[in-house]
């Protein structure tokens, strides 16, 4: 009796063991992926990331299916590397959502106690590298394998019963509510899959009547656009396998299979043997044609066949994908640094500027920051890379700057006298011309550049000169010297300019000098009418 009662006691831990989650130590546990997942659970969990995590975590709605239900996108990470995970594109395979949602839940928590997990130091990894997540690609057939018709308006039910062959148990469900296989909808070998395989809307192998006719196939083919991935990783059910390969070019494979074979071994999935074979269809199969870039489908769990793998071995699947994942991201990073130009060097910006998250339009952010000095630490076409304090890595404009720094001497200015109108300029730079100019006059010049000088202007901001025959340092000798004027009337001028002569004549009279310019001095004496006159005369 005793050792039956043991028995069932270490039956019943070993029972519980099989399913204790425990992704770290102290994780913060916003997921909790061991159980039936929903499409409600997963949008709950992912705006309590977003929220646990606003400066790490983000999400966006891509666009809605037939049945109204928005597809997600998780952005994890701030760095300009980019990779994407995509899961769950058929319904019954649902598990590789709680995988995926657990990325984002350890992964953040990681990066916010700044702790290494599986041997990497996330935070480090996630400041270059940002990971694009659509956990869900199939909300409707997901809903419908789960909890069957009653989720959906009676109106479509017939038609839902149909394309099951007549049976109302929708285990087996792995296309959208459409009755189409979403992973049969992309580009690449479309025309080469033989519609005999289901030649009508059905619960699977429906490719459709043409590629990206599937609402959340065409959501997913111009988000990865967008994104613009350096690796991508397409979680599927089931085998235990890794399919890494479609008609991959000659001067990628040996790239694709090492990093194939590190997957492999990390997760403990074998490599599908590549094949000549042109049929396709899959997201894997578009992106490495249409990229020319690694992309990866794992297939979960052991073997189950035509239903979902059970809740028991995502465990085992979680621990089996946690580095394979961080490995793949640390590799989009690699990548990504191949196609810019490491420098570090100097620059300095004249004008407010937006910060880019990566080079290209698509990418503006609405943060701006003030003109400033900057450290540029890479180049890609139009665009330099920066490091930012409060940012992380991002991209601005080549525009409006000057290498190297400028000369400040705000505190001590230089006097200029501009002898004839000169353009202004916003910035340093022969194409930054104002559409103002300076006329004749004394200015303050607080900065240089080059022949350039920064001056003070009527307007809240500076304007900029260039130093030529126009314009003359401009620094009177103070003097205290006692000057007879002739007996014909001495003009008077505004500054020591020709141009600058005033109407007022100084009468013969001894006048006091305080200031000396070449042939110029500047005086104080009296006019025709006796009345106490200053200005510049000419000697």
């Amino acid at each position: 009796m005793k050792k039956t009662i043991w028995s069932l006691v270490l039956a019943v831990v070993v029972s519980l063991s099989a399913f204790s989650f425990t992704p770290s130590a102290s994780a913060a546990s916003y997921v909790d992926p061991i159980q039936t997942y929903t499409y409600s659970e997963m949008t709950t969990d992912m705006k309590q990331l977003a929220k646990a995590y606003p400066d790490l975590v983000q999400y966006r709605a891509l666009g809605t299916t037939k049945y109204g239900r928005t597809v997600w996108a998780i952005k994890l990470g701030k760095g300009d590397a980019t990779v994407f995970y995509n899961a769950s594109h058929h319904a019954r395979e649902w598990i590789t959502t709680n995988i995926a949602m657990e990325m984002v839940d350890a992964y953040a928590d990681a990066y916010k106690k700044n702790t290494t997990y599986q041997g990497y130091n996330v935070r480090s990894l996630l400041n270059d590298v940002s990971i694009w997540i659509v956990p869900m690609v199939n909300p409707d057939g997901v809903t419908l394998q789960q909890s069957g018709l009653k989720e959906f308006p009676k109106s479509a039910h017939s038609g839902l019963i149909k394309m099951n062959k007549g049976s109302t148990n929708f285990k087996r469900w792995k296309a959208n509510a459409q009755g189409i296989d979403l992973n049969r909808q992309y580009p690449a070998g479309w025309n080469e899959i033989p519609r005999s395989e289901a030649p009508s809307p059905s619960y699977q192998m429906y490719k459709g009547t043409k590629p990206l006719e599937a609402p959340e196939v065409k959501l997913l083919y111009n988000f990865t656009s967008y994104v613009d991935p350096e690796v991508t990783i397409s979680y599927h059910t089931s085998g235990r396998i890794l399919y890494w390969h479609y008609l991959n070019k000659k001067e990628n494979y040996n790239r694709d299979y090492a990093m194939a074979k590190t997957f492999s071994s990390m997760t403990g999935y074998p490599l599908v043997k590549p094949n000549d074979s042109k049929k396709g269809g899959g997201y894997k199969d578009w992106f490495i044609t249409q990229y020319g870039r690694p992309a990866f489908t794992p297939e979960l769990s052991y073997h189950v066949g035509a239903t979902n793998p059970p809740v028991s071995v995502i465990n085992e699947e979680w621990k089996r994908n946690r580095k394979a994942a961080l490995f793949v991201a640390n590799e989009g990073k690699k990548l990504w640094e191949k196609k810019f130009t490491k420098t570090s060097k100097v620059i300095t910006t004249f004008a407010p500027f937006n910060l880019y998250d990566r080079p290209g339009s698509a990418y503006k952010t609405s943060t701006k920051l003030k003109a400033q000095k900057l450290t540029v630490i890479g180049t890609k076409g139009n665009y330099f890379r920066i490091n930012t304090k409060d940012y992380g890595k991002k991209w601005i404009l080549k525009d409006n700057y000057v290498s190297g720094t400028v000369n400040d001497f705000h505190t001590k200015p230089k006097n200029f006298l501009v002898k004839e109108s000169t353009p202004l300029y916003y910035s340093p730079i022969s194409t930054k011309k104002s559409t103002s100019n300076l006329y004749p006059g004394e200015v303050k010049a607080i900065k240089s550049y080059g022949s350039y000088y920064a001056v003070k202007t009527k307007f809240s901001y500076d304007l900029w000169i260039k130093k030529d025959s126009k314009i003359t340092e401009f620094n009177p000798a103070a003097v205290n010297q006692k000057i007879v004027l002739k007996p014909d009337a001495t003009p008077l001028y505004l500054l020591p300019l020709d141009s600058k002569k005033t109407d007022t004549n100084l009468t013969p009279q001894t006048v006091t000098a305080t200031k000396k310019w070449n042939n110029w001095f500047y005086v104080e004496g009296k006019d025709k009418d006796k009345m106490a006159v200053k200005g510049w005369i000419k000697q």
